[in-house]
C-alpha cells in the first residue's frame, strides 16, 4: 500500500516562531522521527518517533518542529507570531 504525504509548507518557503516572529526561517525538508545522531536525550519525550517533523533555517542555524505545532508555536506570517508571542 502506497501513502503519500501532504507537506503543508513548502519546501524554500518561509516560516516564523512565536518565540522570535522578527526573524523569517527557510523550509529546508522534512522528515520523520528522530534524525541520525540525534541524543536520545535531547530528543524530547514527548515527541513521537513515527511524527512528521518540519527542517527549517536562518543563517546557518538549523532546528524542526513537528508538523502539528503549525497554528501554535510556527506561523505562517509574521503577524500570527507576534500575536502569539504577545499571547493575544
Amino acid at each position: 500500500m502506497k501513502k503519500t504525504i501532504e507537506l503543508p509548507v513548502e519546501i524554500g518557503a518561509f516560516v516564523y516562531e512565536a518565540d522570535c516572529p522578527r526573524h523569517p526561517q527557510r523550509v529546508i525538508g522534512y522528515r520523520i522521527g528522530r534524525m541520525m545522531g540525534e541524543d536520545e536525550e535531547e530528543f524530547e519525550e514527548e515527541r513521537k518517533p513515527d511524527e512528521l517533523y518540519m527542517e527549517y533555517e536562518m543563517c546557518g542555524i538549523s532546528g524542526s518542529s513537528p508538523v502539528s505545532r503549525l497554528g501554535k508555536s510556527i506561523f505562517l506570517t509574521r503577524e500570527e507570531a507576534e500575536r502569539a508571542n504577545l499571547g493575544d
